[in-house]
């Protein structure tokens, strides 16, 4: 059993933003030399519009059934359990390597502050954070939310020392092959690296089931993750480029500490870079201890409702599901190795085909289930829904610059969780005519 009533409003908001927030320190500058800064502004507006409206479906939803597996459990509920299993794999999976990605850019501030990066950091990041989730979960999302805040703080500081070397020549400088400042294809190539911006907050509402009051405690918490996002997002998009450069910034590995630390800003011995950089490692740690969390209850969910195999739905004395714990860290860290912007893709396109049918659950659950209690209601909810889906099929279209390989390695995991589902569903289905009294 997860423990309940444990976490507040502020929790769950610090959830959300920490979910997020090592987005808007590394992974988003892709974008830039994709498609330039107009048409990356374009496309993050867009793509704050997708993860708000979702967010806030989910919100809806995680209030009217609280459950540990959020967006997995909502699209069962509305199509069945075959459907409802593939947006559980698809969400689990790229939460799951979005550790990896997580770890790579901590090595690269860290390297570039303290000299110190590769194995030895990720080894020690995996089994601290594992471990203090095994803790449980109140010391866990306590040291996220704190985390979380240290890293907003630094963004805003940022912000607040970049803003007077902000140039607009610097924003409109082309990166090579970008094609024109502003159009279709521009934006069309920055959408999967705008998305990381805001990209998981809405799996804060797997939150709802360890929350205290869910009615009013995830509608909160939710809309000031969503609030925050937004301001730091716009924050970086315009004082890292615009003080630093476009192709500086667009392929650095640590975009902040790049633009604060060239030579026409702070200049590298500068004491206020490395302040910052030491905020965007600990807005990395918050997103890592986040992914780790949400990760782990969409496994004991699944697991717990039969989908995966019973030892996933163990729970230690502390109440914390710690074999999924130990299967993130196994499968996290060996994706450490692989190219971030081929990590952020494959994770983009996992969430996305998520998204198309969370918003129909919500579509489909208004319709079907009119009557049924929801402690908040999200105000033209139904059109929110219906733009966020053609959105989404946007976002899924771009992520197929992503690498043929990458591409076979998720068709191959994903048939694998097909014949998983295949073969379990056979099984239960026989256990369940021999329990019958006919059969008797």
């Amino acid at each position: 059993m997860l423990k309940k009533s444990t976490l507040g409003w502020a929790q769950v908001a610090g959830l959300g933003v920490a979910l997020v927030v090592a987005g808007q320190f590394s992974g988003w500058n892709y974008g830039l030399a994709a498609g330039g800064w107009l048409n990356m502004l374009v496309a993050t507006l867009l793509m704050a519009l997708l993860c708000g409206g979702l967010a806030l479906c989910v919100a809806e939803l995680s209030t009217a059934m609280p459950s540990a597996g959020g967006v997995f459990s909502y699209a069962q509920t509305a199509f069945g359990p075959f459907v409802g299993y593939l947006v559980g794999v698809a969400c689990a999976l790229a939460l799951t390597i979005g550790t990896g990605a997580a770890a790579t850019f901590i090595c690269a501030y860290s390297e570039s502050i303290f000299g110190l990066g590769g194995w030895p950091v990720k080894l020690a990041l995996f089994a601290v954070i594992i471990g203090i989730h095994m803790r449980g979960v109140g010391e866990a999302m306590g040291l996220t939310l704190i985390a979380g805040l240290v890293a907003v703080v630094a963004l805003l500081v940022f912000g607040a020392a970049m803003a007077p070397h902000v140039q607009l020549a610097n924003l409109l400088v082309m990166p090579a092959d970008a094609g024109a400042a502003l159009s279709l294809g521009g934006v069309f190539a920055c959408v999967p690296f705008a998305i990381w911006l805001f990209i998981t907050v809405e799996q804060s509402g797997s939150a709802a089931e360890e929350a205290s009051d869910p009615g009013r405690t995830m509608p909160r918490g939710i809309l000031a993750a969503v609030a925050t996002l937004v301001v730091t997002a716009l924050v970086v998009l315009v004082c890292a480029p615009g003080a630093g450069g476009v192709a500086l910034v667009g392929a650095a590995g640590d975009p902040l500490y790049a633009a604060m630390s060239s030579n026409n800003v702070y200049g590298e011995s500068s004491w206020l870079a490395k302040v910052i950089g030491c905020g965007a490692i600990f807005g990395l740690i918050a997103t890592f201890f986040s992914l780790v969390y949400a990760a782990s209850r969409q496994l004991f969910a699944m697991a717990r409702d039969g989908l995966f195999p019973q030892w996933l739905a163990k729970t230690g004395e502390r109440g914390t599901p710690y074999p999924a714990l130990l299967l993130i860290g196994a499968i996290g860290l060996p994706l450490s190795v692989v190219d971030p912007a081929t990590v952020m893709l494959a994770v983009v396109l996992l969430l996305n085909v998520g998204y198309l049918f969370i918003f129909a659950a919500y579509l489909h659950i208004r319709r079907s289930q009119p009557d049924l209690a929801r402690p908040f209601r999200l105000p033209g909810g139904q059109l929110i829904a219906g733009f966020g889906l053609l959105l989404t099929l946007a976002v899924i279209a771009a992520c197929f610059q992503l690498d043929m390989l990458m591409l076979i390695g998720l068709g191959v995991t994903l048939v694998l969780c097909i014949a998983n589902f295949l073969v379990r569903s056979q099984l239960s289905g026989r256990a369940a005519v021999l329990e019958s009294p006919d059969h008797a």
